[in-house]
């Protein structure tokens, strides 16, 4: 099919995700576990238009087809990949690992 070009550039929500998720594994291997505190306390949820929200006790953030957002200053201030952006998208990768596992593992198959 025939796509407008601007189509073409939009990263999809799934390159999003990975590339949260990628970000924060790298500064995982230096001993950086805030993903993994934030992890810990964030609350999320998917809206009707697939958007993925996070809640943290004192900010918000937003994946979607637009790419992704965050209340917190680090984020307002910096346009930074912040922890909470990070918890966000290592939550939303791993539900999506328990659904559709990379291995065909499945005992019924």
């Amino acid at each position: 099919g025939w796509m407008e070009p601007w189509e073409k550039t939009m990263p999809t929500m799934t390159e999003t995700v990975e590339e949260l998720v990628e970000h924060w594994r790298l500064k995982g291997l230096f001993d950086d576990d805030r993903v993994e505190n934030v992890q810990k306390e964030l609350k999320t949820n998917m809206l009707s238009d697939g958007s993925m929200v996070g809640h943290t006790p004192r900010w918000t953030c937003v994946i979607d087809d637009n790419g992704f957002t965050c209340s917190c200053p680090d984020h307002q201030y910096r346009g930074s990949k912040c922890k909470h952006l990070g918890a966000l998208a290592k939550t939303i990768k791993d539900s999506w690992d328990k659904e559709f596992p990379k291995e065909d593992d499945n005992e019924d198959g």
